[in-house]
This record gives C-alpha cells, structure tokens and sequence, in this order.
C-alpha cells in the first residue's frame, strides 16, 4: 500500500494522538465523522519511572500490549475513520513488533512519533533526535525498516522546532519510502511561521499531514492552501468532541 492508500484522507481531518487521551473510547467520540483517528502516543519501554502517564506505557513484549491494542482498535470502529496507532520506543525492534501488533489487530495505518523531546530518548538519540543532521542514517535505517516490516501505510510524526534540520530530514524519510509526513507546525494563523513550514514542505513528501493550533475552519483551509493534503487536530478537539466532525464536513461538503 503505496501513497493511494493516503489520498482517501486528501482534504480531510485527522483526529491527532494526544498521549493520556487517544485510547479507543476518546478516538470513538472525538473522531466521529472524520478521515482519519490516530491511538496513542504509545511508548514501549522496560523501565520502571516512565514520566507518561502510565495508562499509555508498556513493556516490550507482544503478550503485554496485544490484548488492549485489539479492544481499543476495536473500540475506534465506532468513530467510522480509518484507524491508526502511534508509538515511541528507544528500541527499533520494539517499535516493530508493537506497530506489527496494531496490524494484526486490525489498525489501517501505523506511526512512529519522531516528535518527542523527554529526555529518556534524546539521551539515546532517538524520537526527534533522530532528525538531527547526524543521525539521518539512523532515521534512514529506522524508516526502511519500518517500510520493511510492517506491509500497512506507516506514518512519520515530526515537529518543525524539534531541531534545526527537521525539515530537511522529511527528504530523507521520502527517500526512504515513507509515503505520508506528520508534522506538527505549532501555528496557522495568517502569516504564521506555521503556514511557511507548510508551503516549504509542499512536494517534498507524498502526502503531507499538518497540524498545530487548528481550531476553527479557517485554520484548516489555510493549511490546506498553503501546500498540506490533510490537517491534523488535537487540542481543540479536546475542548470540543463535535468539532473534528464538523470540521471534516465543512473541508467534504
């Protein structure tokens, strides 16, 4: 499943991972009606004190996350979006096989969050820190061998001010095969940093999906004219389970 299995959510709206809150329930209710729900962000790690909270973390190991990723895919159904899980692990492998287990479970789509900045996977050099110049052959390797492994659409997840070469390390994820790029612009409000992210990324990946601060129609469509395929919303529908919905249509008369 190439870029085709992306152009289904051309002009619509993503109900984005908001790590505490996307379970399957929350995907249901603030999802309805749109494009595109994403579980997660999940992290995957064999410490004790993860700083997230903890409803969100597992231990490696199919046999300890199997289970809920088949009742929470299942539980996103009701929404009538396609179906995505996040995850975020300092372990390649580990990343693998939970995504492999959202596959099986039934999720259309996976993703890696490459946007985070705790400090368990800076000091690994991992998440965003894979975005830095330096270590664009490990983001290389990550993204091939998710291209690899897993045989559903897999998506990147960035944020613009993660680094200084995030966004010259979306060529580096096209070029590997990746055929959809998250990226979190933080804003797009006319004349918005945000909205020139948007238009320098325009072409530079087969789909784009933007989000960061869209909270009403308007947002949206300057996204959607500034060069994104499709927009992401996080926080505003927090505030509001009907506005993802409605916004999508708004976007697909």
């Amino acid at each position: 499943m190439e870029a085709t299995a992306f152009e289904v959510l051309r002009n619509g709206v993503v109900l984005a991972e908001l790590g505490g809150y996307g379970d399957g329930p929350y995907c249901a209710e603030h999802g309805k009606g749109t494009a595109l729900v994403v579980l997660g962000t999940y992290i995957i790690d064999p410490g004790e004190d993860v700083p997230y909270d903890p409803r969100f973390v597992f231990k490696p190991g199919r046999k300890n996350f199997a289970a809920y990723l088949a009742d929470h895919v299942a539980a996103a159904r009701p929404s009538g979006a396609r179906v995505a899980v996040s995850v975020c692990a300092n372990d390649l492998a580990d990343n693998v096989e939970f995504l492999q287990a959202a596959r099986d479970t039934g999720a259309d789509i996976v993703s890696y969050c490459a946007h985070s900045t705790m400090a368990m996977f800076l000091a690994k050099n991992t998440s965003s820190a894979l975005c830095r110049r330096e270590f664009w052959p490990e983001l290389r390797r990550w993204a091939e061998t998710f291209r690899r492994e897993l045989d559903v659409p897999c998506i990147f997840k960035l944020g613009y001010r993660d680094t200084p070469d995030t966004l010259s390390a979306v060529e580096i994820l096209t070029n590997a095969g990746i055929q959809c790029v998250h990226v979190n612009v933080h804003r797009t409000d006319p004349d918005s940093v945000g909205l020139e992210v948007i238009a320098k990324l325009k072409g530079k990946t087969p789909f784009l999906l933007a989000g960061g601060g869209i909270k009403d129609l308007d947002g949206a469509r300057r996204a959607l004219a500034a060069g994104a395929d499709a927009v992401a919303v996080g926080t505003a529908a927090m505030h509001d389970p009907t506005f993802c919905g409605q916004l999508q249509k708004q976007l697909n008369p």
